[in-house]
């Protein structure tokens, strides 16, 4: 069993910062109630977080990210092992009950013979290194389960990475924000098809969890690690519950990836891989977070996945089972967001019942056409008889906003969607753009049969890059 304590004799102490809410200015915490109701250990920063029979101590410096599945947090490896020998790690503090599905991950990995670097290295996905009891709560009788983790850089969309890397291209004739954008989206496709190689269905495929791999990062001291993330910042909970709420909830640090390369620079390191003779560096994308992924072999399961990254099956039956086809479709998702900055089918441009469900699917309607009968049928049986918010004028072709569509293409007799537009004003070639968009047509289609495959979106021309480094 393992335990954690104040790291009081550690001589890397790490101060607090506390702010308010106001201050905080949108970045948010996860829900103090997950503590008060036993769901989420509470992490402190300076926790010194032990594996007892491993004699393994991390030491905790920051917040990485929180999720559905539990928090995330920088520490420091005093004892690393020889296979996992980065002295900068992640821990994940899975929520009660929820670590399940990344074990079994894990064990389809280590059945094929694929030890957690590699799959890091070869497979870009991020399995745990090694995974742990830990108990707490009243009476220190509750266990949670720890997952240690490689240390990954900034969100694959980060628009400071792709800036930085198109810094680096030296020919004057290469189109820089098509170039690096092109090379993170070739590498979430082939990540994902890695992993639906392994028969595995990622689930929750965004932006969120799918990272940048730095290997550098392992070659910062203690003083360069504060200098990228920064000082801890958090917002003070009052009256905390003893032994189960943490005294402060801390904000997710975040990567200044600025920072980062100056110091590394100093070292005569770079950010990542050098792609191709226009000297491309662009950091090699990697998988994370397996709480909501699926095997071929197992049970069907729900879709988990935020709504605006969710296939139409997954939304119309409500909690629709994944699959690899409904990763194609969130892929199609984080490519937009990685192009563009913003999601492909938002859900508050104009509310149709203040649902955000119905609100995607009239979006998806703009660029796909009418919602098809079977999924409007489905979406009725659903509702049982509700207002669904299709028109009952037939002349309408039952889309979800008719007068809105209609009123948004007489103004845009050029666009046929908000999201054609968006692409055709976008800072990519108009060569490239006619490419993505069509590639977005083989990819956002109603029926998941009907989708191109993996092998067809890494062979479409819009992903074809010069001279690539190897896949």
């Amino acid at each position: 069993m393992s335990a954690a304590r104040k790291g009081e004799g550690s001589s890397n102490n790490i101060r607090v910062v506390l702010i308010t809410e106001a201050e905080a200015r949108g970045r948010h915490t996860e829900d103090r109630s997950l503590y008060s109701s036993g769901q989420l250990f509470p992490v402190e920063i300076n926790t010194e977080i032990g594996a007892k029979k491993a004699d393994r101590i991390f030491h905790v410096i920051n917040k990485l990210g929180h999720g559905t599945y539990g928090t995330v947090w920088l520490v420091e490896d005093t004892k690393p092992p020889a296979n996992a020998p980065s002295r900068w790690k992640a821990i994940k503090m899975h929520r009660q009950g929820t670590a399940d599905t990344d074990l079994r991950v894990s064990k389809e990995f280590k059945r094929a013979g694929i030890s957690p670097e590699q799959a890091l290295t070869e497979y870009q996905v991020a399995i745990p290194y090694e995974q742990f009891p830990i108990k707490g709560g009243p009476g220190g009788k509750t266990t949670w389960t720890c997952s240690v983790l490689p240390l990954l850089g900034p969100r694959v969309d980060n628009r400071d990475v792709l800036r930085l890397s198109n810094e680096n291209l030296r020919a004057r004739d290469v189109d820089r924000n098509d170039h690096a954008s092109l090379f993170a989206c070739r590498q979430i496709a082939l990540a994902l098809q890695k992993l639906h190689n392994m028969g595995i269905a990622h689930g929750d495929f965004r932006p969120a969890n799918i990272l940048y791999y730095l290997p550098h990062l392992d070659k910062l001291s203690h003083d360069e690690i504060m200098q990228v993330y920064g000082q801890p910042e958090a917002i003070e909970v009052h009256d905390p519950e003893p032994f189960k709420e943490p005294d402060h909830l801390v904000l997710p640090a975040i990567c200044d990836v600025y920072v980062l390369k100056e110091i590394l620079a100093r070292k005569n390191l770079d950010m990542g891989v050098v792609v191709g003779q226009a000297g491309l560096q662009v950091p090699r994308a990697t998988v994370i977070d397996m709480g909501s992924a699926w095997h071929h072999a197992w049970e069907p399961r729900h879709s988990l996945i935020p709504v605006r990254h969710k296939a139409p099956e997954c939304i119309v039956r409500r909690h629709g089972h994944m699959s690899v086809q409904s990763d194609i479709w969130a892929l199609g998702c984080s490519m937009v967001k990685i192009c563009l900055g913003h999601a492909a089918f938002p859900d508050s441009r104009q509310s149709v019942d203040g649902c955000p469900e119905t609100d995607v699917l009239a979006e998806m309607e703009y660029f796909l056409g009418p919602i098809p009968v079977p999924y409007r049928n489905a979406w009725k049986e659903r509702e049982e008889g509700k207002k669904t918010g299709f028109p009952s004028n037939p002349a309408h072709v039952g889309f979800l906003r008719y007068s809105a569509l209609k009123t948004w293409r007489k103004r845009h007799r050029k666009a046929k969607s908000p999201l054609h537009l968006a692409v055709m004003q976008s800072e990519l070639s108009k060569e490239k753009a006619d490419m993505f968009l069509d590639l977005l047509q083989g990819i956002f289609r109603w029926f998941p049969d009907q989708r191109i495959s993996l092998e067809e979106i890494l062979g479409h021309p819009f992903l074809q890059v010069s001279n690539p480094s190897p896949e």
